[in-house]
C-alpha cells in the first residue's frame, strides 16, 4: 500500500475479544471498531498503552503499519487495563486476585 493512502475499514483477521459488564464479551473485529472504543474509553483511564494503541490504529488507517501491529497494540492496551477476554468466570478470577492481593487472606483459607 502506498503511503499516506486513507484506509477504510477493515476487518481484523483474528477479533480481540474484550470483556465488557458483568461477563459479558465483545468482539473487535475491526479497525474502526478499535478506534472507536479507544475513543470512547474514560479518559481519566487513559494512560501510554492507550495512546500507544490509538496511535497504532490511526497509522494503520494511514497505511504506514500493517494492521496486524495496530491489532497487537490494541491487545496489550486491553491486557493492560484487565479487559483482555479469557474465557474465565470474572467473579471467580477478581475473587483469586483479592486473595493474591492479602497473602493473611490466602493463609486463613489454606487452614480450614
Amino acid at each position: 500500500m502506498q503511503e499516506g493512502t486513507i484506509r477504510s475499514d477493515i476487518e481484523l483477521r483474528a477479533p480481540v475479544a474484550i470483556a465488557v459488564g458483568a461477563g459479558f464479551k465483545r468482539e473487535i473485529a475491526s479497525l474502526t471498531a478499535m478506534q472507536n472504543f479507544l475513543k470512547e474509553w474514560p479518559p481519566a483511564s487513559r494512560g501510554e498503552g492507550h495512546t500507544t494503541a490509538l496511535r497504532a490504529c490511526e497509522a494503520a488507517r494511514a497505511g504506514e503499519i500493517d494492521l496486524d501491529k495496530a491489532r497487537q497494540a490494541f491487545l496489550a492496551f486491553a491486557k493492560k487495563a484487565g479487559i483482555h477476554w479469557t474465557g474465565a468466570d470474572p467473579v471467580a478470577v477478581l475473587r483469586e486476585a483479592r486473595i493474591r492481593r492479602d497473602p493473611a487472606r490466602s493463609a486463613d483459607r489454606t487452614t480450614r
